[in-house]
C-alpha cells in the first residue's frame, strides 16, 4: 500500500496503511479486574516475549489463546499466569486415518494442562478439507468427550458473506450457509446445559436477526467478538444497528481480538489488532481502517466507525462475562 505525502511516495505496510502511530500511548480501558483478550492465537514460545510488550502497551493483561500443544507446553512455563489455553487438535493431521484417536489425545494434554475451553473448527474450509461435520461419528465422539469432561466447547461455524457468495458459490463441496447452521444449532439443541462460545459474532455478523434468535433459543450460547478485518468492515456497514445489538446482550458477549502471532509479525502489527479493537468498541473514531481488507476494492476498503460502547458495557464484554463463563467450568478470573 503506498500513500503520497507532499514530496515524496512512501510505501506503508498493509496494517498501517493510514500511518496511524500504534506507540502512541493510550489510557487503560476502565474496568475493574484483567482486561480478558478471549480469543487469541498465540502460535509459539518465541513469540511470546514482542507478543505481551505489546499487549501491556494495550493494557491487555490475560488471553485465552490457540496453538500447538508442543508451544502450550513451553508457554506455560513462562507465561502460564497469563494464559489460559483453548484445546485444539493438531491442524496439520487433520485429513490423517486416526485423526479422532490423535485430536483426543490432544485433548486429554490440553485439559491436564488446565484447559477448560476446547475448539471445533467448523468452518468451510475445513469442512471441504476434512470431510469433518457436526454429523460425523468421530466429531460427535470429540463432542461427547469435551462434555464429560465439562468443558466449554467452543466453535467457529460461518465465514465473510463475501465468501459464501464468491468463492463458496462456485463450489458446492464447500456447502451452504444454511446446512451449516442446521447442523450447528441441531447440535446447540443436543448439547444443551454446556457453555458454548461463538467465534467471530457466531460467524455471521452481516445477519444480526440470525444472531438475536439464536441467543434467545439456546441460553449456553455466547458470542465472541474476535477477528478484526471481518468485525470492522461490518460494523462499519451496520453501525447503529450493531451497537443496540451489543448493549442488549451485553451479558451474552466476549470480547478477543483473534490476534495472530508469527515469525513475520512485528510489534505493530501485533498492535495494529488491539489498537483497532479498542478504537473499535471504546470510542467513536471514525475514519478508513489503517488495516487494509483485502475482500473489497483498494479504492472501497471499510470505514473503522467506532460504537462508543457505555462503560458498563465494556466491563461487561472485557472481563466480567469471560469470567462469570470460565467460573462455571472452576476457574476463577480476577
Amino acid at each position: 500500500m503506498t500513500a503520497t505525502t507532499d514530496n515524496q511516495r512512501v510505501t506503508l505496510p498493509e496494517h498501517n496503511r493510514t500511518g496511524v502511530s500504534y506507540r502512541r500511548p493510550m489510557p487503560r480501558a476502565k474496568v475493574r479486574g484483567s482486561v480478558i483478550d478471549a480469543h487469541c492465537h498465540l502460535l509459539a514460545d518465541r513469540h511470546a516475549d514482542l507478543f505481551f510488550q505489546a499487549a501491556d502497551h494495550y493494557g491487555i493483561d490475560l488471553f485465552f489463546t490457540m496453538g500447538p500443544l508442543d508451544e502450550a507446553l513451553l508457554l506455560q512455563r513462562r507465561w502460564g499466569h497469563r494464559l489460559h489455553f483453548i484445546a485444539v487438535p493438531n491442524w496439520y493431521r487433520l485429513t490423517e486415518p486416526d485423526v479422532i484417536d490423535t485430536w483426543m489425545r490432544h485433548l486429554e494434554a490440553f485439559y491436564n494442562l488446565g484447559s477448560r475451553i476446547a475448539k471445533l473448527h467448523m468452518a468451510p474450509g475445513t469442512i471441504k478439507r476434512t470431510g469433518l461435520t457436526f454429523e460425523s461419528p468421530g466429531i460427535r465422539q470429540i463432542i461427547a468427550d469435551i462434555r464429560a469432561r465439562g468443558m466449554i466447547i467452543m466453535t467457529h461455524v460461518g465465514d465473510p458473506q463475501l465468501w459464501y457468495d464468491g468463492k463458496y458459490a462456485q463450489d458446492p463441496t464447500y456447502g451452504t450457509r444454511e446446512h451449516h447452521y442446521a447442523m450447528w444449532e441441531a447440535m446447540l439443541e443436543e448439547c444443551r446445559g454446556t457453555p458454548w462460545i461463538g467465534a467471530h459474532l457466531g460467524g455471521n455478523p452481516e445477519d444480526l436477526a440470525r444472531l438475536q434468535s439464536m441467543l434467545d433459543r439456546f441460553p449456553d450460547l455466547v458470542l465472541d467478538l474476535s477477528a478484526t478485518r471481518w468485525i470492522i468492515r461490518e460494523v462499519g456497514a451496520r453501525r447503529d444497528e450493531m451497537r443496540e445489538f451489543i448493549i442488549r446482550n451485553q451479558n451474552r458477549l466476549l470480547w478477543g481480538s483473534d490476534q495472530v502471532s508469527g515469525d513475520t509479525r512485528d510489534w505493530d502489527f501485533l498492535a495494529s489488532r488491539w489498537w483497532a479493537h479498542r478504537k473499535l468498541w471504546e470510542t467513536a473514531y471514525n475514519d478508513t481502517t489503517p488495516i487494509y481488507d483485502p475482500d473489497l476494492p483498494q479504492d472501497a476498503q471499510p470505514r473503522l466507525h467506532g460504537l462508543a460502547l457505555p462503560d458498563q458495557v465494556i466491563q461487561k464484554i472485557y472481563h466480567d462475562n469471560a469470567a462469570n463463563l470460565m467460573q462455571l467450568v472452576g476457574v476463577k478470573i480476577y
